[in-house]
């Protein structure tokens, strides 16, 4: 045998397998079985030509490679030329590389994971609808238009009224691969499926309900009093901001979640948690327009030991929470209690989701408050005025013992303005959630989206259209309550996302955000430490899904009052 035709069948294969495989289906969960089988399948080859094909060792190695070269450069030339020429979305404007590949994306993300600043400029240079190819769904065969799917299959939009279809109740956009990425674990967050989100979800809701909020008063009340105490006791030296203010949402979180703090903030230095929690997130912000790597990483011992670390933490804060006993139910009491009354076919799946749901409240209930609470002060370093006028709406709210009731803080419209307007030109989740269209289709405007494809609307470009905004890049909190013309199109601000998917502890979020700035403004005036601008916040922070802020530091003097 002299494997003459072999490199043929080979190109031939690649071709098919393209046609007939990856463009069907989504295949980013099996990318650890296609590397297992892209390592295996030449040896065997090489085994097979060698021992029972009658070539030597060197030409069985040499026709080896011929064959997986050709199988290779066919499977490519396939996909190059398919979504360049032949793609349903190749009207679609966007960088030529992008189109050709998500593997640009991950090499243009590399040196400083700020996909947001990305999409941005996209925006600037190819207007509203981008083909970005960030993510895909691998190629689905179409039934309603016989057409494939295939490739970078990705648009953002940068239409505010894209919002609502995507996000919004009733929506018929589903989530993307993306949330995939994390596999085997799965959390309420992760969950693509509507109905078993929708029924996780009713468990967490039991944690977030009024009753539930009023009972975590107190315990927010009190950090925000020890996050003031260290302050005080820093009172004009240079602070780092967003240091502590990632001590007290860790805090915070901590007591809600697990029944216990990380004393952060009584010691006022960092532990071993929050570096667990940049690790286990650094990899989103590089990997996010591929899923298909971070699951092959995953599965790849080494590779993948600041995640694996964090997840086993993680499981390690659940464990000892469910030794506890509460006598106030917390957020976690209702998921623990939904694991242990699960049926024994069940129980290892809600025991793996509890698992999981543990790391999805440290990383939305921490990262998040912590990185709004520091572009809010910020912005009040930056503009005194606000803080002026803060104290004049903030001072007659405040109680006799020094403290804000939560109700009466709900109601005070400056202050919900400063909120919202950090909210709308820093949100935590900058580059937007994913969906995929449903089989027909969507329509935004008079530009029709097909269907199955992956779609994003990014939360902080659209925040500061000016199509959307009145002087779209200006920090004004009035436009909230007393110059409402200044907001063109409401649908643009969606911080916490919109309908069945939006974020759960929103309200508890608020709230301690509006104790923390009612109790710091009212206490100290807040400037810039020397050689401070905020640049570094600005320009360093990184994108890894939530954003993971830089360092700020400001100088807190105790306010003189007459």
């Amino acid at each position: 045998m002299d494997g003459a035709g072999l490199p043929f069948y080979a190109a031939a294969a690649g071709v098919l397998s393209h046609w007939f495989y990856f463009i069907r289906g989504e295949h980013h969960v099996q990318g650890p079985l296609l590397l297992r089988l892209a390592l295996v399948l030449p040896c065997l080859l090489l085994g097979g030509l060698w021992s029972y094909g009658g070539l030597d060792a060197i030409s069985a190695g040499t026709l080896t490679l011929k064959c997986v070269s050709l199988y290779y450069a066919a499977l490519w030339t396939s996909i190059l030329v398919y979504r360049i020429f032949f793609h349903r979305l190749r009207r679609f404007p966007g960088p030529f590389m992008f189109k050709t590949s998500k593997l640009w994306h991950v090499y243009k993300l590399a040196p400083n994971s700020d996909n947001y600043k990305q999409l941005d400029a996209l925006h600037r240079q190819y207007g509203d609808f981008v083909r970005t190819g960030k993510f895909t769904t691998f190629g689905l065969l179409e039934t309603v238009t016989n057409r494939y799917v295939s490739g970078p299959c990705e648009v953002s939009i940068f239409d505010p009224n894209a919002v609502p279809i995507l996000l919004g109740p009733g929506t018929k956009c589903t989530k993307a691969p993306w949330y995939d990425a994390n596999l085997p674990y799965i959390s309420m967050h992760t969950l693509r499926d509507k109905s078993a989100h929708d029924k996780r979800r009713r468990i967490w809701d039991r944690g977030f309900n009024a009753k539930a909020l009023r009972q975590y008063e107190d315990r927010i009340l009190r950090y925000s009093k020890e996050l003031l105490r260290q302050i005080s006791s820093r009172s004009g030296q240079t602070l780092n901001a967003s240091k502590f203010f990632h001590f007290y949402s860790f805090d915070v979180m901590g007591d809600i979640a697990f029944g216990k703090s990380f004393g952060m903030l009584e010691t006022g230095k960092s532990n071993d948690a929050l570096n667990l929690l940049a690790e286990g997130m650094k990899p989103l912000g590089v990997l996010t327009p591929a899923p298909w790597i971070f699951c092959v990483l995953t599965s790849i011992p080494g590779l993948s030991a600041g995640f694996k670390t964090f997840v086993a933490w993680c499981a390690e804060q659940i464990q000892q929470r469910k030794k506890m006993e509460m006598e106030v139910p917390d957020v976690m009491s209702w998921i623990i209690d939904a694991a242990a009354q699960a049926s024994p076919n069940e129980r290892e799946k809600e025991e793996q989701l509890l698992e999981s749901d543990s790391r999805l409240i440290i990383v939305a209930g921490s990262d998040t408050t912590a990185a709004t609470l520091t572009y809010a002060f910020y912005r009040l370093a930056q503009n005194p005025e606000h803080v002026t006028k803060l104290r004049a709406e903030l001072d007659p709210l405040r109680g006799s013992d020094g403290e804000y009731n939560f109700k009466d803080l709900q109601t005070a419209d400056y202050l919900n303005g400063v909120i919202n307007e950090t909210l709308r030109l820093h949100p935590p989740v900058p580059s937007g959630t994913l969906r995929v269209t449903p089989p027909e289709g969507i329509m935004v405007g008079q530009t029709f989206i097909p269907g199955d494809v992956t779609v994003v609307s990014p939360t902080y470009t659209v925040g500061r259209l000016e199509s959307a905004f009145e002087r779209a890049t200006e920090f004004v909190p009035e436009r909230w309550y007393s110059a409402p013309g200044m907001i063109k199109n409401k649908n643009a601000f969606a911080p916490f996302a919109l309908g069945p998917y939006s974020c759960i502890g929103k309200q508890l979020a608020l709230m301690e955000l509006r104790s923390v700035i009612a109790l710091l403004v009212t206490g100290f005036n807040v400037y810039f430490a020397p050689g401070e601008s905020g640049s570094r916040l600005i320009n360093d922070s990184k994108d890894f899904f939530t954003i993971t802020i830089s360092d700020l530091d400001l100088v807190f003097a105790p306010r003189k009052t007459t």
